[in-house]
């Protein structure tokens, strides 16, 4: 059990925030298959869509109107921080993978976490791929699963029979990682760019080994950490030099700490 928080709790939360992936995956999808996306640019340079904001929008519905443990602050990318400054956050990203999406390369997802602000830790989370029907579901104390079957990572794996994603280079760049981007390359010929939360699934599913992906937003790790974490991995975060965001390398624990020790982490 999770202090504050009683099992029961946790799986009524967790469904709560699968039912709302669920629900946002709707409108996502019907989005999807037409040809007019309504794209438009944010304040930071990255695409929008009409999908990203109805699907924000029915999450955020969803989520306060199965508040089991009292008032919950929301945390989302597309229309920021709504909540008195409570103890337990929501965050979401109804869209993880934009580009993806607008591209029409169904490799997108939908993320969901809960946070204890006061501890300054995730205590479950959600990743949700709409066009490929997985839901990844993690809570504190109870384990990883994809589509109801339980997820274990292998305690050890070296680094010459893993298969190593990385996000995009543009991340690597923005966080100043060019150089742990090519001296991945020289460690291991099985780098492959597998983005966002597509990627992130993988590594919980031990279809990838691990994963470095720098410059991330809270939204965008938050669910990986508890479910890698659950699943018997290891996450190790850093602040990184783009402001408000981390760098992240993540996956099975002893691959894990050897990444982080090459890359220094």
């Amino acid at each position: 059990m999770y202090e504050g928080l009683t099992n029961t709790q946790l799986t009524q939360l967790l469904q709560t925030a699968v039912d709302a992936a669920h629900a946002a995956a709707v409108p996502i999808r019907a989005h999807f298959e037409k040809q007019d996306l309504c794209i438009r640019e944010k304040r930071d340079g990255s695409p929008v869509t009409q999908a990203d904001q109805e699907g924000e929008a029915l999450i955020r519905s969803r989520l306060l109107a199965n508040a089991q443990i009292g008032p919950l602050d929301i945390l989302g990318e597309e229309e920021g921080l709504q909540g008195t400054g409570t103890r337990w956050q929501w965050t979401v990203d109804p869209i993880d993978g934009t580009r993806s999406f607008i591209h029409g390369i169904p490799l997108f997802g939908t993320i969901i976490a809960l946070v204890d602000t006061r501890e300054n830790v995730p205590v479950l989370g959600v990743i949700h791929l709409p066009m490929l029907g997985h839901t990844y579901a993690a809570a504190r104390g109870q384990g990883a699963s994809c589509q109801g079957k339980a997820l274990h990572l292998p305690e050890g794996l070296p680094i010459e029979n893993a298969i190593i994603g990385v996000g995009d280079f543009a991340q690597f760049s923005s966080a100043n990682r060019e150089a742990d981007y090519h001296q991945l390359l020289a460690m291991s010929g099985y780098v492959r760019g597998y983005t966002d939360c597509f990627g992130h699934g993988l590594v919980v599913s031990g279809a990838l080994g691990a994963m470095v992906d720098p410059a991330l937003n809270p939204w965008d790790i938050l669910a990986t950490q508890v479910l890698i974490e659950e699943a018997g991995g290891a996450a190790v975060l850093r602040p990184s030099s783009v402001s408000g965001k981390v760098d992240a390398v993540f996956g099975n624990r002893s691959l894990v700490q050897h990444l982080a020790r090459e890359l220094s982490f």
